[in-house]
């Protein structure tokens, strides 16, 4: 089984096989070849907070604010169906902050975020927020920039993304392992 260090490898090796293909990568997960012609609806709308109904195993959702999860085995997620019932395992309705934090943490996977995006509708700075974890990611460089305009993660921080997003979780979601 390859570690990380090599799948990270890989990955860069594709981005950069695509790139020259003429691609634009647009995500720590996907690269298009106009993205002034292609949309990723079901990222670009979900990962700023709009509504979500998942359907299947295990997958996730996001309706009037609550976050949920359905049930993670086929026997069980069938079941419920068979039954006539929603086949959710949990559910949960995040705090303004908790949602504030969940689009920061999607949108980084996208490799930039806006501050104005989040003073608009959060009211809140994030570079003031975050200070700390932004200025951790600028140390290890992960980071590019971090101004008004931008905040901009570098190839190598794209490319461990999903390990970098942590340090902005809140104390209660550290840790915890999704299915």
């Amino acid at each position: 089984m390859a570690n990380w260090s090599t799948k990270r490898r890989w990955v860069q090796e594709a981005f950069e096989a695509l790139e020259r293909a003429g691609y634009h990568v647009g995500s720590a997960y996907t690269a298009v070849k106009d993205p002034g012609r292609t949309t990723f609806v079901y990222r670009d709308r979900l990962w700023q907070g709009a509504d979500m109904a998942g359907l299947g195993v295990a997958s996730f959702g996001h309706v009037g604010g609550v976050h949920m999860q359905n049930l993670d085995t086929w026997e069980a997620y069938s079941a419920a169906i068979e039954r006539g019932e929603l086949p959710l395992h949990r559910a949960y309705r995040p705090t303004s902050d908790e949602r504030l934090i969940r689009e920061l943490v999607l949108q980084l996977k996208l490799g930039a975020v806006r501050p104005r995006y989040f003073k608009d509708k959060y009211d809140v700075n994030i570079l003031d927020r975050f200070r700390e974890q932004f200025a951790s990611l600028r140390a290890e460089s992960y980071l590019t920039e971090a101004s008004d305009r931008v905040v901009s993660l570098s190839r190598p921080g794209l490319l461990r993304i999903d390990a970098l997003l942590p340090r902005f979780f809140l104390p209660q979601h550290a840790g915890i392992r999704y299915t």
